[in-house]
């Protein structure tokens, strides 16, 4: 037989203590504990109609909040782990790519404008890492005119 409201309201209220300390016992964190309370406590008064008079209160709400927990850990596990945003949204992002494109295109086009023999002097210079010196000898010409031209092939690419 089903209770009246009002004595299954009373009733329920005098389990609540019981109720918080199974609810955080499940949950092993008094926040937790009591969400859990309230949710069980929410769905008890929603269907206190199945509830039948004279049947044990305490073990039908325990059984509504061991449901509850389980029913969260299940939804949990397919949610999966929760970070906030702020922990891997710098992860995510990256530089924008066309600056550096475009910066080593303009490059690409200096080193294109240049003599060629201020642009020999600059290729064996960076690319090859030869000195001065072996420059020099490499393309048989004075090592002065070497520093001259790597001098000029940089500072027209200073100005790129």
């Amino acid at each position: 037989m089903a209770c009246t409201k009002d004595d299954f309201t009373r009733d329920l209220q005098s389990e609540i203590p019981h109720l918080r300390r199974y609810a955080r016992s499940l949950t092993r964190n008094p926040e937790a504990g009591d969400d859990l309370m309230q949710t069980s406590l929410e769905k008890a008064l929603r269907h206190h109609a199945s509830f039948h008079c004279g049947t044990q209160l305490r073990r039908w709400l325990f059984t509504i909040a061991r449901n509850a927990y389980r029913d969260e850990r299940k939804w949990l596990a397919r949610r999966g782990d929760h970070l906030p945003i702020e922990d891997w949204l710098q992860e995510t992002q990256a530089a924008p790519a066309q600056e550096k494109h475009l910066e080593l295109e303009d490059v690409a086009r200096g080193i294109a404008g240049l003599r060629p023999e201020d642009r020999d002097a600059l290729e064996l210079r960076v690319f090859s890492g030869l000195s001065t010196g072996q420059i020099a000898k490499q393309t048989g010409v004075a090592v002065g005119t070497v520093k001259s031209r790597l001098s000029r092939a940089r500072h027209l690419l200073a100005a790129v």
